[in-house]
């Protein structure tokens, strides 16, 4: 059975247009390195400033994708983005892939990176378990949080999922929609073809229900800034009742805390920051201003 499925991902992965890249220069991180005791996770930090913008990407997805939008958060403050195990350039690492051990894994990154804390924790899709998490185990460490259609602990995978031409299988939610297919957004495909991202992906669809029930048990959000990004109704499920519960049940995550918002991604799918990144930018600008009304210490340096 566990191969059937790993079959069937594979099938649903879309061509990548390799011939377009160096293949050797593709394997050549951005960043850096940071062993967290079992393996080691590529990060990449651009710019300067507190608190620090920490980007956790959805199932199947890679920081490379974040590339732009790090680019213009970076002339706020220092934001960095990193693959989980097993994805983009970090190795493979211990199962289960679940969300307390990426947790305690991304932790181990920042103390290893010397990335101190604030932080303002970026979550997409299963990223925005990681950040709940984190935020409600940790609250001492994190200023702020931005979801952007974040898996909900009451919505498991979709039995049947309408990926289309989606960059990652199992996207919750996306009809046949895409981003555009920019050289980032190839380059993470790519490199989540290979057999390690493979077994990743499927380590964490597995127990995916498990990171859920970690995430309701993990408590409540501190009363910091929370902003969450929705995609547009008209580019979601097909079957209006299932829209309509994602769309509430992401309502719902924008009341995790008194400050939270939510705003919706006009035009956008699941992948809000391949189709707006725009949108994201600005929410995570939006995040920044309100944390730093708050505390004024909290400034580019």
């Amino acid at each position: 059975m566990r191969w059937a499925a790993l079959l069937a991902v594979a099938a649903l992965w879309p061509a990548c247009p390799v011939q377009a890249f160096d293949v050797d220069k593709l394997m050549v991180p951005p960043g850096k390195y940071a062993s967290v005791e079992t393996h080691r996770l590529h990060y990449h930090c651009l710019g300067n400033g507190s608190p620090v913008v920490i980007i956790d990407g959805g199932i199947g997805g890679a920081s490379v994708e974040w590339r732009n939008i790090q680019a213009e958060v970076g002339r706020e403050t220092r934001v960095c983005s990193y693959d989980r195990a097993g994805y983009g350039w970090s190795d493979p690492g211990p199962a289960p892939r679940i969300t307390s051990r990426t947790v305690s894994e991304l932790r181990r990154l920042l103390k290893r990176a010397d990335i101190p804390p604030p932080y303002l924790l970026v979550g997409h899709s299963f990223g925005g378990f990681t950040v709940r998490y984190f935020a409600a185990r940790y609250p001492e460490e994190v200023a702020g949080v931005v979801l952007v259609e974040s898996s909900h602990p009451a919505a498991g995978l979709p039995k049947s999922a309408e990926r289309g031409q989606a960059p990652h299988p199992f996207a919750q939610g996306s009809r046949t929609e895409t981003p555009p297919l920019n050289e980032d957004f190839a380059l993470g495909n790519y490199l989540n073809s290979r057999r390690k991202a493979v077994f990743a992906q499927m380590d964490e669809m597995t127990h995916f229900a498990r990171s859920a029930r970690e995430v309701e048990a993990a408590g409540p959000l501190p009363d910091i800034p929370l902003r969450v990004i929705v995609r547009d109704p008209s580019r979601g499920f097909p079957d209006a009742r299932a829209e309509a519960r994602w769309q509430s049940r992401q309502r719902s995550l924008s009341r995790l805390t008194p400050q939270g918002h939510l705003v919706i991604a006009e035009g956008s799918g699941h992948e809000v920051h391949g189709m707006r990144p725009d949108l994201v930018v600005a929410e995570i600008n939006a995040a920044l201003a309100s944390i730093r009304a708050q505390d004024p210490r909290r400034t580019p340096r």
